[in-house]
């Protein structure tokens, strides 16, 4: 049965991969950071500011000569399906008769399935969690260290995992800590040997300097937004985990209180958003499983047929906008149309990527912004989002050097659909 639950869960996010136009605006980062080390060229990945572990996964199958979009969908998928396996694992030990639960309600959630479809960090991330939990579990010390640094160079917050542990465990766990430390100066080091500093997380000093999101570190605020937040991510799950904490979890006195409680705090310091709280999806499935197991057999056939068909639905029903393939449609046609030396720019990253170029930091642009990034004579076109507020504002300052391009009649109707409008420097 997990057998075949972990191939409809990869066949799941294949498809909605095939549904999806583009991927998100962090896939393509990951993506281009991805070849850039299939290239060999470490010192321009790593100078990017997202973590370099997910990009260092997929480098080899784009070595390999595989599609980036291609090779993403599917690396996501497998990663995916293959949590199912310790998922079980950990339920065989937390709620005995809970596996086929758990899988299921893993193969179907919603937004999980999304963030393969959406080429995230998401699926290596969880699979990597999934693993060192279940180490920790049977007290292996070791491999949780290794685990935890592993999803460290996935996200940071994969450290905790360790920290969870010890937390639970005190000095039994200790040990725990070793190989994450490691991870974490061999991640430094590299970025020196690149020539970007001794830092194994520039995206934190990014966050420091980011001007567009003034909410960040309102932690009062982000408490507010967290119930909202956690529905989100999680929709029904999320409400059988908290009547799985509340009746199992809480009386067992697991790591996984320590595991949710601190990957809830990171995202209290920086702002609630509903991809972030998937980082404690872990503990949350086996708590919502434990939920399951609670309940009578014909009930436990009713809500895990709920949780599928809303999950499913879900899903299904969040698939990017088909509009947004204009984006895919003219970067190839603006990067077939630059010199070697041209580039473009503006606030669609998606457009910057297919046209072969690096994608734009991880931020929203201000207008007088984009005006400086276009200003370099090696900027031929700029591609802005008309539907901005800023968009009358952009579209004065940027005619005093460039001019609006008439695009093919096909590619020009689509990008009105869409909302985009593109510049050429006269």
């Amino acid at each position: 049965m997990l057998r075949w639950i972990a191939v409809l869960t990869v066949a799941w996010r294949l498809l909605l991969a095939w549904a999806s136009p583009v991927p998100s605006w962090d896939g393509v980062s990951y993506l281009w950071m991805a070849q850039r080390f299939a290239a060999l060229d470490f010192a321009s990945a790593l100078e990017e500011v997202f973590p370099p572990g997910f990009s260092l996964l997929l480098a080899p199958w784009l070595a390999l000569g595989l599609d980036p979009l291609t090779a993403g969908a599917w690396f996501g998928a497998l990663c995916a399906g293959a949590t199912v396996w310790p998922l079980a694992a950990i339920c065989r030990r937390e709620a005995p008769g809970a596996e086929v639960a758990v899988a299921v309600l893993w193969a179907t959630s919603s937004l999980l399935a999304r963030t393969a479809a959406e080429i995230l960090s998401e699926p290596p991330y969880l699979l990597a969690m999934a693993l060192g939990t279940l180490a920790g579990l049977r007290e292996r010390w070791w491999q949780v260290g290794v685990w935890s640094a592993i999803a460290f160079w996935i996200r940071p917050e994969g450290s905790l995992l360790a920290a969870a542990f010890v937390l639970q465990h005190r000095w039994r766990a200790a040990r725990a800590l070793l190989p994450v430390a490691v991870g974490v100066l061999l991640l430094a080091w590299l970025r020196q040997a690149c020539g970007h500093g001794f830092d194994p997380l520039p995206i934190h000093g990014f966050h420091e300097q980011r001007d567009d999101l003034p909410a960040r570190g309102a932690i009062l605020a982000n408490l507010v937004d967290l119930p909202g937040g956690w529905l989100e991510a999680y929709g029904a799950v999320g409400v059988l985990a908290l009547v799985g904490w509340w009746r199992v979890g809480r009386r067992r006195g697991s790591a996984f209180g320590w595991m949710v409680g601190l990957q809830i705090g990171v995202v209290l310091t920086f702002i609630v958003r509903r991809r972030f709280l998937l980082s404690c999806a872990v503990p949350v499935f086996v708590w919502a499983a434990q939920a399951v197991q609670a309940l009578r057999p014909r009930w436990r056939i009713a809500v895990l047929t709920l949780c599928a068909v809303l999950g499913v639905g879900g899903a299904w029903h969040g698939l990017t906008e088909a509009d947004r393939a204009a984006e895919r449609d003219l970067g190839l046609w603006l990067g077939a149309r630059l010199e070697p030396h041209q580039t473009l720019t503006g606030d669609l990253t998606r457009v910057v990527w297919f046209a072969g170029r690096r994608p734009l930091p991880p931020r929203r642009f201000e207008a007088d912004r984009i005006l400086a990034m276009a200003a370099p004579p090696e900027v031929r076109f700029v591609v802005i989002g008309t539907r901005r507020q800023t968009a009358a504002e952009l579209d004065q300052g940027l005619r005093a050097h460039f001019a609006e391009l008439a695009l093919p009649p096909e590619l020009a109707a689509a990008a009105a659909a869409r909302g985009i409008r593109v510049y050429e420097r006269r």
